[in-house]
């Protein structure tokens, strides 16, 4: 639709009537589909919606084109490891929401040649699989691959599709694993600014409103959130995670703060609420943050194309599957 509208705009010379606008003049908040748009004097954006908060860059182009650059992940695969005291034999992942986006597959250990076989994660459709999606392997791994498909494919996969190859150089044996998929939230897009208006297409707009008023008349955390956001760190040096994969936001002084780091379980627990070994109760509760995991990023990663076999039977297979 909006390419249509920027068509239109052009077929029709209405681009030629627009009066030349400046950066300072779209400074402001918008509130249009898909959420309440805060355009900074520094020219970056947080768009901010029902479960969505999306950061980037935007750009004043000619005759009032508003260009909008989302932040994204730009690696299609990221690992996460920690070590597990309690598991001498055995390794797991937690293979996050992006990997049920596409057809995507896992190798644990080195790549045999000269076609190594990667399992399937997932049979395409299945959707009612319980959360967390964790694989469990006997022993350690020194690698760790990963690979996909986009399900848009035209009937003919690639022969020799992009692998990720992590390399285990910490001796890790509990991991997380991300798959960031190219979606339509963080693709470029365009508004068209006219009169203090800004223009999704061309019967949907909004007003301007005041960025500094704004901001004064929302509470203090969310404001702070708005200032401070400039961009998205998809893939930090370090992540923590609840027993459950509950991943928190935590700063270093709120950790040192509230939580001490217990060397035996090689985690943080909460200094006034942790119970001992509460994390091992069957009924415990995902969204507690009495015991936090560290994850360091696995950063030595290769990418090649190589042909692959695949083991179609998935890890996870769906109780209403077909």
């Amino acid at each position: 639709m909006k390419k249509i509208f920027i068509l239109y705009l052009i077929t029709f010379g209405f681009l030629n009537a627009v009066n030349a606008q400046s950066v300072k003049d779209i400074v402001g908040v918008y509130s249009l589909r898909g959420g309440t748009h805060f355009l900074k004097p520094d020219q970056t954006f947080v768009l901010v919606g029902y479960a969505t908060l999306i950061t980037g860059k935007w750009e004043l182009k000619d005759k009032g084109l508003v260009y909008f650059i989302p932040d994204y992940e730009k690696e299609k695969f990221t690992l996460y490891g920690r070590h597990n005291k309690n598991a001498t034999d055995s390794s797991k992942i937690m293979l996050s929401y992006g990997f049920y986006d596409d057809e995507t597959l896992l190798h644990f250990g080195p790549l045999k040649k000269p076609v190594p076989e990667f399992k399937r994660i997932f049979k395409p459709g299945h959707r009612h699989i319980s959360f967390p999606y964790v694989y469990r392997a006997k022993g350690n791994s020194d690698e760790i691959s990963f690979t996909y498909f986009p399900y848009e494919y035209d009937g003919k996969r690639n022969k020799e599709p992009e692998i990720y190859s992590f390399q285990n150089k910490e001796k890790f044996n509990d991991f997380i694993g991300f798959y960031w998929r190219v979606k339509n939230d963080n693709q470029p897009f365009y508004y068209q600014y006219r009169n203090d208006r800004l223009y999704s297409d061309e019967d949907t707009y909004s007003e301007k409103d005041d960025l500094k008023n704004a901001l004064e008349e929302i509470e203090a955390d969310f404001k702070t959130l708005i200032s401070e956001s400039n961009s998205t760190d998809f893939s930090p040096k370090k992540m923590y995670s609840t027993p459950l994969y509950n991943s928190i936001d935590v700063s270093p002084e709120e950790l040192l703060l509230n939580y001490k780091f217990n060397e035996q379980k090689n985690a943080w627990l909460n200094i006034l609420n942790y119970e001992q070994d509460e994390e091992l109760s069957p009924d415990y509760d995902y969204n507690i943050t009495n015991i936090l995991f560290e994850y360091q990023k696995v950063e030595d990663f290769k990418k090649k194309n190589i042909v692959i076999k695949i083991d179609e039977v998935p890890i996870f297979i769906s109780p209403y599957a077909d």
